[in-house]
């Protein structure tokens, strides 16, 4: 068991013992107040009664708290009781405080011979038993509270663990569906312009190097979004030559908020699935930002056969949005141009 928690658990039953004494003796202590303020008795014993009355309460609470400590097991969340459980320990500590009652207000009288003895009779077996009561009620009180904080704990346990699974799930799909389109990116490419070659294999490796890194993040940097997309970008130009244009209207001083890695990548061959491309109906992809959303913008040629693919990918960047931030992804179709608003992330 946590030691932290059982200091807590002290430290809160020795603050109810003492509210249970003063709840206990206030009318006493009231009545011999206004006794007290009309008889002009010694002040000293008027004060010695009360006091050694409510620390011999506050003792046997302290006490009854620590044995049911052991016999409710208030810290315990996979114990149950059954009613005789109950019983047993509403009676034993009822036991306990009768019979401590009884010695120590004795023991009292002898420390204190001018005080006026106090027989345990009638109201004060009353009194022994309420307190008994209180004390149990509270040991149930702090095992209800104890266990609903740990049930919240675990269920958010659970949450974060089946979060974190969906977002790995989510990751791998992402991530080898680029790795594919890339290596057909890199056959065609390489075969249709072989000059090129190495300036194509240095952005490859770039591509490449920034994908495995980025599979090892939750969130990157807009800057370093943008620089991915750059060596990205060389290699979709080289494929499809003027036919298709990327613009950037970025503010500097979003540079460094967050975005899920490969965001852009999925959003740019988004629009290259599904959108003819040609010398006639040149594709045009804008990217800037408005506040803190960064939008991503095309132009609709829509393909007659458009690419056959899984349809996952902003079905995949929305579920990472909500996942990491619990925020929603736009996405409007005008007919003429498709929209993608993804939100930044404060750093």
């Amino acid at each position: 068991m946590d030691h932290k928690i059982t200091r807590k658990y002290i430290v809160l039953t020795i603050w109810l013992s003492l509210s249970i004494s003063i709840l206990v003796h206030f009318s006493r202590v009231f009545d011999e107040t206004i006794s007290h303020s009309s008889i002009q008795s010694s002040t000293i014993y008027f004060v010695c009664n009360i006091l050694s009355e409510l620390l011999i309460t506050f003792v046997i609470c302290s006490l009854l708290f620590l044995i049911n400590f052991y016999i409710l097991k208030p810290l315990q969340t996979n114990k149950t009781h059954k009613p005789v459980t109950i019983i047993i320990a509403l009676l034993v500590s009822f036991s306990i405080v009768l019979i401590l009652s009884h010695y120590l207000f004795q023991l009292k009288g002898l420390m204190f011979p001018r005080v006026e003895a106090v027989r345990h009779e009638g109201a004060f077996v009353f009194k022994d038993f309420f307190v008994a009561l209180v004390v149990i009620i509270c040991i149930y009180v702090i095992k209800v509270i104890y266990q609903n904080q740990q049930n919240r704990l675990e269920i958010q346990d659970l949450r974060i663990e089946n979060l974190q699974r969906q977002f790995d799930a989510l990751k791998n799909q992402v991530s080898p569906h680029f790795l594919f389109n890339s290596l057909n990116s890199l056959k065609t490419l390489i075969r249709e312009a072989p000059e090129v070659a190495q300036e194509y294999l240095n952005h490859l490796s770039s591509v490449l190097r920034y994908t495995l890194q980025a599979n090892e993040n939750k969130l990157v940097s807009l800057n370093d979004e943008l620089l991915f997309v750059e060596s990205y970008f060389f290699l979709i130009k080289l494929r499809f030559n003027k036919n298709i244009s990327l613009f950037q209207n970025i503010s500097n001083k979003l540079m460094e908020y967050r975005i899920p890695p490969l965001a852009l990548q999925i959003l740019i061959e988004n629009a290259i699935k599904h959108n003819e491309i040609s010398k006639r109906n040149p594709l045009e992809i804008s990217v800037s930002t408005t506040d803190d959303t960064l939008v991503v913008k095309n132009n609709i040629n829509k393909k007659f056969s458009p690419e056959t693919g899984t349809g996952l990918g902003l079905v995949n960047l929305s579920n990472q949005y909500r996942i990491l931030a619990g925020k929603e992804v736009l996405i409007k179709n005008d007919g003429s141009n498709f929209v993608v608003e993804i939100p930044l992330l404060k750093p």
